[in-house]
C-alpha cells in the first residue's frame, strides 16, 4: 500500500508557495553545522519574514526599484537579496562605523521600503538583535 500526500502546487498562490519553499528548506537543512548567532538570526528572519506580502504590496503600488530591478517592481529573489544585504550591513556598521554610539541604540540601514536595525551587547562585540521591516508609510511629530 502506497501512502503519502498528494499536493497540486499549481493551485497555490505566491504567498502559499513561498511558505512551502521555506518549510521545505528547513526540512532539507536538518543536518546543518552549527552557525554563528548572527547567521542564525538572519536565517530566521529570511525564513519567517513575509516577502510575498511585500511583493504583493509593491505590485499593487507599482513600486519600482531603479538600481536593482532596472526600473521594475523587484522580484521575490531581489527582495530577499536586498533584505539580507541590509541586515548584514546593519550588523557590520553597528560593530564598526557606529561603535561609538551608545550600545542600547540600534543602527538602521534603509532602502526601497526595507528598514533593517541592529543592536549590540554592552561591550559592542556582538550583535544581539536584528529587525527587518517593510515600511509603506510612517509619520512622526514632536513638541518641544
Amino acid at each position: 500500500m502506497k501512502t503519502g500526500i498528494n499536493m497540486n502546487v499549481h493551485n497555490l498562490d505566491r504567498e502559499e508557495m513561498e511558505s512551502l519553499y521555506n518549510l521545505l528548506g528547513k526540512m532539507l537543512n536538518k543536518d546543518e553545522i552549527e552557525k554563528e548567532p548572527l547567521d542564525k538570526m538572519i536565517d530566521e528572519i529570511m525564513d519567517e519574514f513575509n516577502f510575498a506580502a511585500v511583493h504583493k504590496a509593491m505590485v499593487a503600488l507599482d513600486w519600482k526599484w531603479v538600481v536593482t530591478s532596472n526600473n521594475n517592481v523587484p522580484t521575490m529573489d531581489e527582495l530577499r537579496k536586498e533584505a539580507e544585504r541590509l541586515l548584514r550591513n546593519a550588523a557590520e556598521v553597528r560593530l564598526d562605523l557606529f561603535k561609538g554610539e551608545p550600545w542600547e541604540s540600534p543602527i538602521y540601514c534603509n532602502t526601497g521600503g526595507f528598514s533593517a536595525a541592529a543592536w549590540c551587547n554592552e561591550d559592542k562585540t556582538k550583535i544581539t538583535r536584528l529587525d527587518l521591516d517593510f515600511i509603506v508609510s510612517t509619520w512622526s511629530a514632536r513638541i518641544n
